[in-house]
């Protein structure tokens, strides 16, 4: 998947769940913020992987928020 593409879905993901994500610590954040991050911090290959991961869990009807923000945790705490 390319770049753009990439940051794209995950800017998507963080507008359609802006509600929930407010009440976290990047809520004060845009979407264009958040995945610029997250790709500085991690890089394109694994947001990739957080993507896929996110399209699996909502098709099984999970929390991806959740997930997301264990994600964010982790890569605060590392």
């Amino acid at each position: 998947m390319e770049l753009a593409s990439i940051k794209r879905q995950l800017r998507s993901f963080c507008r359609r769940n802006r509600t929930a994500l407010k009440y976290t610590q990047i809520g004060r954040y845009t979407a264009e913020e958040v995945s610029d991050m997250l790709l500085k911090s991690v890089g394109a290959e694994e947001v990739e992987k957080v993507l896929q991961d996110i399209e699996i869990i909502n098709q099984r009807g999970g929390d991806s928020v959740k997930y997301f923000m264990l994600i964010l945790e982790g890569i605060k705490a590392a």
